[in-house]
């Protein structure tokens, strides 16, 4: 589901710069391949991206769901795939699938969206663009520099992140306690008048840790399991393999970071005007809370083939000529 918006989204990019005079030009060299100018790097991952979480988006509120079970609760939280099954049943049911009534499965789409536009496009553009400026750049100097090209954009985006949680999370209140933004737009000027603009970055340092974490986690266990693929010797190096490479590299990267999602989560939904909610004043608070499962949501949150917010491994710009096919000539 995540996987295929990539490829065409690439594919589609590519049809476009086929039509451009700059594209024509470049098509006539002798070079035996088009190099893909920097605008390209930007528009592929971050409209991929965001192709990407429109299928996935309901899966994502699920999540967000049950993260925020059992909060300030010692009951045993229910677990396992059917709980999850259970959960997008009850919200479909009780609030709906679509955003328009301010609740269900795609409420907050136009947040995640935002989301996306802002930390796909600068992480995967900006990667790419690192990769071609120092093509020699060894595995750990790549990780180097993924970490804090990721960091960075979640930094900056951590305001949309902000308003897809909250909207996400709104029909976990109760119906008097609803902020009910109708779209990102409002949520970012809501929490800016009401809570103060720095509250647009309540929760940037999970944020930031996960997206360092993802980072960490997803360039390298891509990299091992695509060559394990490889050297097994039944399979080539076609899109079947980065298919079941980006799975082993997702499944890794949302392992690793969920611990640090369930606190982000309940870090930028917490309401202090409202009695008895929870209340973190700070990372290792949300973390120490005896209701936070250290997994908590990670059924939920594993999208094969690939995480949402995976990092740009499979849409680094080698890979998104082996998808596309060859460059027009």
């Amino acid at each position: 589901l995540l996987f295929l918006p990539r490829i065409f989204i690439a594919a589609w990019i590519r049809e476009v710069m086929a039509g451009t005079p700059s594209a024509s030009s470049s098509s006539s060299s002798s070079s035996p391949r088009r190099r893909d100018p920097y605008w390209f790097m930007y528009a592929a991952g971050g409209l991929g991206e965001m192709a990407a979480c429109v299928f996935s988006h309901p899966l994502d509120v699920v999540k967000v769901r049950c993260q925020l079970k059992g909060e300030l609760s010692g009951a045993k939280v229910p677990a396992g795939l059917a709980n999850v099954f259970r959960t997008l049943s009850s919200i479909a049911r009780a609030e709906g699938v679509s955003h328009f009534g301010r609740s269900g499965l795609y409420y907050g789409l136009s947040a995640s969206l935002g989301r996306q536009a802002v930390f796909s496009t600068l992480r995967h553009g900006t990667y790419n663009v690192a990769r071609d400026q120092r093509p020699d750049m060894n595995l750990l100097q790549q990780i180097v520099v993924a970490i804090c090209i990721g960091g960075v954009s979640a930094f900056v985006a951590n305001p949309c992140d902000v308003t897809l949680v909250r909207m996400q999370a709104d029909g976990h209140w109760p119906k008097g306690s609803r902020r009910g933004y109708s779209g990102l737009f409002d949520g970012l000027r809501r929490t800016a008048a009401e809570e103060g603009i720095v509250t647009l970055w309540r929760g940037c340092t999970p944020t930031v840790l996960r997206a360092c974490l993802v980072t960490a986690a997803q360039l390298p266990s891509y990299g091992l399991a695509k060559s394990w693929l490889l050297s097994s010797g039944h399979f080539a190096d076609s899109t079947g393999t980065h298919f079941l490479a980006s799975t082993c590299s997702g499944l890794v990267a949302t392992v690793v970071t969920c611990p640090v999602d369930v606190v982000k989560t309940r870090i930028m939904n917490m309401q202090k005007s409202i009695v008895g909610a929870a209340i973190y004043t700070r990372m290792a608070d949300g973390a120490h809370r005896r209701a936070v499962g250290p997994l908590q949501g990670v059924r939920a949150d594993v999208r094969a083939p690939n995480s949402t917010h995976d990092f740009a491994v499979d849409v680094s710009r080698a890979d998104f000529a082996f998808l596309a096919g060859p460059p027009h000539s």
